[in-house]
């Protein structure tokens, strides 16, 4: 049995179906020296894949690493401006076996960020359809009021990413009400923050602190931990893996 080229290719490391699709239809993918733009074509232990002519083989074991993400660096693999990325955060040792980013975290929000070069699991977390909560703790400039927390919790529209928001779970925290839990099973660009924007508050501080059962217990700001057998096998359970 062999597996379809772009899930085969996500298995490898080389990022999200969407990113490997990408790299398949732009010509850059050969199959047994041979350019395929076949997003669906099976590859078997015997074919020889290269990306720019370099050999792509599955990793011997999968890796799994949640960082605490520090502010200032961007959720990329490179940047064509040359700015810190979390991949400045990880030992080589990892980034040879082709971890990556699961979802992303924007530059000026800390917290928790999975990588890694499971690309079926990766795929999986980042679709709401799984139902994998995220928790993030957000400080405001001004108290939330009880009005504006229902509607968050029932969903609000955001133009700038034209959509409605599912239903999520939020509370304060504080008796100001400028600091807020919020639980979300989606995670769309700078949701949070264009929550708080279109309803007049600006967001000064955002913390991602749990996904799924994983939090930030013990890991230091700027500091990776792998996994344990436990941890992924549970994470593996909660996507349907």
């Amino acid at each position: 049995m062999g597996t379809r080229l772009n899930k085969y290719l996500a298995q490898c490391g080389l990022g999200s179906r969407r990113r490997v699709e990408e790299l398949i239809s732009s010509g850059r993918i050969t199959l047994n020296g041979k350019k395929t733009s076949r997003m669906g074509i099976v590859v078997g232990p015997e074919d020889l894949v290269e990306l720019d002519g370099r050999s792509i083989s599955q990793p011997d074991k999968h890796v799994y690493l949640i960082l605490n993400k520090p502010r200032g660096y961007i959720t990329t693999m490179q940047d064509d401006r040359d700015r810190a990325t979390i991949m400045d955060l990880i030992p080589e040792k990892f980034k040879r076996r082709g971890v990556y980013p699961v979802g992303r975290l924007d530059r000026d929000t800390l917290g928790l960020l999975l990588l890694t070069n499971d690309g079926d699991l990766a795929y999986r977390l980042t679709k709401p359809d799984f139902h994998i909560p995220k928790e993030y703790f957000v400080d405001i400039d001004r108290p939330l009021t009880s009005f504006d927390q229902n509607r968050i919790s029932r969903g609000i529209y955001i133009r700038q990413l034209n959509i409605k928001t599912r239903p999520l779970q939020i509370e304060c925290v504080d008796e100001s009400c400028r600091r807020i839990r919020m639980m979300l099973i989606e995670g769309k660009k700078r949701q949070i923050r264009y929550t708080f924007m279109n309803l007049g508050y600006k967001v000064k501080r955002l913390e991602r602190t749990a996904y799924g059962m994983l939090t930030l217990k013990r890991i230091k700001r700027g500091s990776i931990r792998v996994l344990t057998a436990f941890e992924i096998r549970l994470l593996r359970k909660q996507a349907g893996l």
